[in-house]
């Protein structure tokens, strides 16, 4: 009999929602979007894994400082909780054909990275390309132009990553690439080259930005490098970050696989708190195997 373990389940306490709240009579009031405060709500909803979302820093100034996060150290040692980063993404472009913006973002990958290292994540998550690239993959192009891109741009993102990498010093297998709309085997070289680890979006890879392989098949390809799932439903084409049962996500079959491999990495849901809360609810009914 196969022994199966229970899986280590996250969120991220920031929701847009909260964001628009903060304007009354046309004021914007920072002080009432208390960061700390959204992680313990979170964390008292049964979640031990908090992930951070690294674009806070920029959007909303003051939020993440490291008096914050050293609030966040202290809640972590309290409530027994693990924590993940995602780097900035929002604007950035590590694979942009203009140096001085892969810079740019490098720099920003660092400031974040150096910024939440006294949480001691378990990894941080980064976007290998951004906005840029997928502008080029929709274009009207002939394929052998779209592909001497590609190879550019999988060029200048392995260039930015490896730079992130030498300038805070933390291990390769802590930057876990995500599979984004970018075609995935087009990156793992890189990720092989630099010795990286693999943050698994189920969502990304149901909608088809990743490529055609199904999520079962990526657990079994990748297994080796995968330190942190996303997790939410979807289902071709571009619908993704649903609650899970809602599409097509294998969600029993997946979850018993992880738990039967005795994965330990985090399963972060990039969904609302109500909508992470709802998926939780579908697990107890569907798949209590897994839960504590």
């Amino acid at each position: 009999m196969v022994t199966k373990m229970a899986l280590l389940f996250g969120t991220r306490p920031f929701e847009f929602a909260d964001f628009f709240a903060l304007f009354q009579d046309g004021l914007f009031d920072l002080s009432k979007l208390n960061y700390v405060e959204a992680v313990t709500k979170h964390v008292e909803a049964g979640f031990k894994h908090i992930e951070v979302t690294g674009d806070l820093i920029y959007v909303l100034p003051g939020i993440l400082t490291p008096e914050i996060i050293a609030q966040l150290v202290e809640l972590k040692k309290e409530k027994n909780i693990t924590f993940s980063v995602h780097l900035p993404l929002w604007g950035m472009e590590p694979a942009a054909f203009a140096p001085q913006i892969r810079k740019g973002s490098v720099e920003s990958f660092v400031d974040c990275i150096n910024l939440t290292k006294p949480l001691d994540p378990l990894c941080w998550v980064i976007h290998p390309t951004g906005t840029l690239t997928v502008e080029f993959m929709n274009m009207n192009l002939p394929d052998f132009a779209k592909g001497l891109m590609m190879n550019q741009f999988t060029s200048h993102a392995a260039e930015a990553i490896k730079k992130t990498l030498e300038i805070t010093g933390i291990p390769s297998r802590k930057i876990a690439v995500e599979n984004i709309e970018y075609p995935f085997e087009i990156m793992f070289p890189v990720i092989q080259q630099l010795d990286l680890s693999i943050c698994l979006d189920t969502g990304h890879l149901l909608a088809g930005f990743s490529g055609k392989m199904d999520v079962l098949e990526f657990i079994e390809k990748y297994y080796d490098r995968i330190i942190e799932l996303h997790l939410h439903d979807g289902k071709y084409p571009r619908i993704d970050h649903k609650p899970l049962g809602e599409y097509d996500l294998p969600v029993r079959d997946l979850l018993l696989k992880l738990s039967e491999k005795k994965f330990t990495g985090p399963l972060v849901y990039e969904l609302s708190f109500d909508e992470a809360i709802k998926s939780m609810d579908y697990l107890k009914e569907n798949v209590p195997e897994v839960l504590d």
